[in-house]
């Protein structure tokens, strides 16, 4: 039995989420429905085995949440609901993407309690008194993506030394491998709020593509010296999610001998030229 010092991350409350023993037999679930619009989504939450969350939630003091991110532009944003079945809405113009989506239990007051063997919680919280600060998260998942795109693994990060205009990609194979994208001073906040310039950070968008391309075709698509395939990239989850939305939009893959990195960046995320009044 896992005593309350081993929980993960040491919480000083009990929660669910993954590596938590907090609640034996605790299970906290969220289906996801994409809507036609495509800028929102409906999360049906559904707790098991966690009698005290399912207690405070019907007290109002705590609620079904979902946090929407956007890694590529800081965009975080917590929506909260007193339902199971909660919609969440985006506007695609503020986040330039579709989000990430990770799906929540919040206390939205203070919770002073004792925990004995009703409430679901293991026997290391029992007979404790606890107080749960608002805003705690007391359920968490982990994050959904209504969509795949590169987008999505891109983190970009502000790199001091790098000269103004430059950015560098480094891949990263941690969290499923992503991409972190160290960029200057000045491209950093244009890239998070183009304003007018839109087609500009698009254009720079396709550079940053081209380039991850690029490295998951030297680094991962060829055979090594031994005839094993590079780096075996079906082992991270991210490139398989990624590979498959290449391949749903008819697209070859980094270890495809057909693959170019330029044209696939282009095909994904293609140029916008100015029309000719818009030149003027």
């Amino acid at each position: 039995m896992a005593q309350a010092g081993e929980m993960v991350r040491s919480l000083p409350y009990p929660a669910i989420e993954d590596g938590n023993s907090s609640y034996p037999n605790g299970a906290y679930m969220v289906e996801i429905t994409p809507q036609p619009d495509q800028v929102s989504v409906i999360l049906n939450h559904a707790l098991k085995g966690a009698a005290f969350l399912e207690r405070v939630i019907s007290e109002g003091k705590a609620r079904y949440g979902c946090v929407v991110a956007v890694p590529l532009t800081g965009y975080r944003r917590l929506h909260l609901s007193n339902e199971a079945s909660q919609k969440v809405e985006w506007e695609s113009d503020v986040l330039g993407e579709p989000p990430m989506l990770r799906p929540v239990v919040v206390s939205v007051a203070e919770i002073s309690c004792t925990l004995g063997p009703d409430d679901g919680v293991a026997e290391a919280w029992q007979g404790r008194e606890l107080y749960i600060p608002k805003g705690a998260r007391l359920a968490l998942k982990s994050y959904l993506r209504p969509a795949s795109s590169l987008q999505h693994l891109l983190h970009v990060v502000r790199d001091q030394e790098l000269p103004n205009g430059c950015f560098e990609v480094k891949p990263c194979d941690e969290e499923g491998f992503y991409f972190r994208i160290h960029v200057a001073d000045d491209l950093f906040p244009f890239l998070q709020h183009a304003g007018e310039s839109k087609a500009h950070r698009r254009s720079v968008l396709t550079h940053v593509a081209s380039r991850c391309f690029e490295i998951l075709a030297r680094d991962y698509g060829k055979p090594d010296e031994e005839g094993e395939e590079g780096s075996n990239w079906e082992s991270y989850r991210n490139l398989v999610a990624l590979a498959g939305e290449l391949q749903r939009q008819g697209l070859p893959i980094w270890d495809d001998e057909s693959f170019a990195a330029d044209k696939v960046s282009t095909q994904l995320y293609p140029h916008s030229p100015p029309t000719e009044s818009e030149s003027e």
